[in-house]
């Protein structure tokens, strides 16, 4: 009788045991997702993740490892990494357990502090068997992108060059009238050409009268970003090339000077979009340009003789265009910027 009863309770031991490792972690759901998808080097932003238990069933193990990149900085005390299956993840561990039907969510701070596009993708979940001597998992794909912009760059001979040319093209808004905006009338004195007398107003006052014009032409510049360059010391000059742009669509959007940019990049996990961007001024403009700029490889798509021939071929009259390289030489004229990264420090 003992025997026998033995014989049961292994029986049963085995069928909860194969019954556990099948139903460890059955039910449980990972999603994840970024509260940022641009951010600044070393900005903080949460990665928040959901584990939700949709079973009547405690489970009181569950090893949790999300994957992030290697590099990313986690801001929460007592926090567990391990190195992940590739060079290019980290995993953050954590352990927990589930109530039944319940759902377990965690805002976890986090940073990049590399420029480039960033995934986190997903996580790993174990279990653990009813007498504690296997695990099971399974993996939840995911796809978290985060884009990291250059910083913009900070350098004496930059902003020597980028104020001056800034200030030149607010004085010439104030030399050239606008041929649309009439303030006013005044009486022709003879020194006024032709076409600026009112023929209208002449004859309304009976004597020449001739119009007078608001000065203020709205001027706007082009920025040609070019990161093609055969030195050795490419990933570095790309990298203030791109810090560079940065500066400049920045400087263009606090003095209101409207520009359309572009590019030869090589973008990361989008194809094309930033050859060109149209003129425009505000947030949702240069956010699209950081992007760019996020997402750009140590590459590009057309050397920079095309670059240059296709903005040229998109100037309106008086344009000024920004050039700005790598290194080498540019065929600009006196009224463009020509900016080398190899100058900077």
């Amino acid at each position: 009788m003992p025997t026998i009863f033995l014989i049961i309770l292994l029986i049963a031991a085995y069928l909860i045991q194969r019954w556990s490792m099948d139903n460890a972690i059955k039910g449980v759901a990972f999603t994840s997702r970024a509260t940022r998808t641009l951010a600044a080097p070393n900005e903080r932003f949460e990665l928040i993740t959901s584990l939700a238990n949709s079973g009547w069933r405690f489970i009181p193990f569950v090893q949790m490892s999300e994957i992030m990149p290697a590099h990313t900085q986690i801001h929460a005390r007592s926090a567990v990494t391990a190195q992940g299956d590739r060079a290019s993840e980290l995993k953050h561990v954590s352990k927990v357990y589930l109530m039944p039907r319940s759902t377990l969510v965690r805002r976890v701070p986090v940073s990049l502090p590399q420029r480039g596009r960033h995934l986190f993708s997903g996580a790993v979940l174990r279990g653990g068997d009813f007498l504690g001597l296997e695990e099971s998992y399974t993996t939840f794909a995911g796809f978290n992108e985060v884009v990291v912009y250059p910083e913009a760059a900070e350098d004496d001979y930059l902003a020597k060059v980028l104020g001056g040319f800034i200030g030149d093209q607010s004085v010439r808004r104030f030399i050239f009238e606008d041929p649309v905006l009439t303030v006013g009338y005044n009486e022709y004195t003879g020194r006024e050409p032709m076409k600026a007398i009112s023929w209208t107003a002449s004859a309304r006052s009976g004597r020449m009268m001739v119009k007078s014009l608001d000065y203020t032409t709205e001027i706007s510049v082009s920025v040609v970003l070019s990161l093609e360059t055969k030195s050795e010391n490419y990933a570095d000059l790309i990298e203030k090339s791109l810090s560079i742009a940065h500066q400049v669509c920045l400087s263009l959007e606090r003095r209101k000077i409207k520009y359309d940019f572009f590019s030869n990049i090589v973008s990361t996990g989008a194809v094309g979009k930033w050859k060109y961007v149209s003129e425009g001024l505000g947030k949702g403009h240069l956010r699209g340009i950081l992007e760019g700029l996020g997402r750009a490889a140590y590459d590009a798509d057309e050397p920079f003789s095309a670059l240059a021939e296709r903005a040229k071929k998109q100037q309106k009259e008086d344009r000024s265009i920004i050039y700005i390289v790598p290194d080498g030489e540019v065929a600009a004229t006196d009224r463009d910027l020509v900016i080398r990264a190899e100058r900077m420090k």
